[in-house]
């Protein structure tokens, strides 16, 4: 990449190789939000969508960033879509409520929504269990913390208007229907 790369441009680089076997293969490229660098002779290809999961790492590109590069996004916000067993650093289990009352699939970083206009470049969200601390949570308890956090976020990416049920409401349907 000449005398001037850095790692980056070699992170990038190899990225857009990645993209280019996954392409081969009828796929579609993608990759977490820091995986993207500011700054570097190298670009990453423009359908390489973006797995936007935080914005807390050095250097963080905000979503509207990528949005405005016409880059489509998958919601990973990990203030509500990381179950993070054991809850190390900052990471809080995610609760039903607070996904059903606070988020949408254009909330991709922290609480505030990323403008209408880019609906379409927003291709959903994830749910995601990390394993930080494997022996925090047995299975059972890991089933059981998602429970209610899974079906909000099922309902929010269904319908991300505000709930017609409250919360009281909406959780005695899920335990109605199992």
């Amino acid at each position: 990449y000449g005398s001037g790369a850095t790692v980056a441009d070699l992170t990038t680089g190899w990225l857009n190789d990645r993209a280019d076997t996954v392409r081969a293969h009828q796929r579609t490229p993608r990759a977490w939000n820091d995986g993207f660098f500011r700054g570097t002779s190298v670009k990453a290809a423009k359908d390489i969508q973006v797995a936007y999961w935080t914005g807390k790492e050095i250097g963080a590109r905000q979503p509207a960033e990528y949005l405005g590069e016409g880059r489509k996004v998958i919601n990973y916000n990990d203030e509500f879509l990381y179950y993070v067993l054991g809850e190390p650093q900052t990471f809080v289990y995610p609760t039903g409520q607070r996904i059903y009352e606070q988020w949408t699939p254009r909330v991709l970083r922290g609480t505030t929504a990323v403008p209408e206009r880019y609906d379409g470049q927003i291709l959903g969200g994830s749910f995601a269990v990390w394993c930080d601390l494997a022996n925090s949570q047995t299975q059972d308890q890991v089933a059981a913390g998602i429970r209610m956090p899974l079906r909000a976020t099922v309902q929010k990416l269904w319908d991300p208007d505000k709930p017609e049920l409250s919360w009281a409401e909406f959780r005695a349907l899920a335990d109605r229907l199992g």
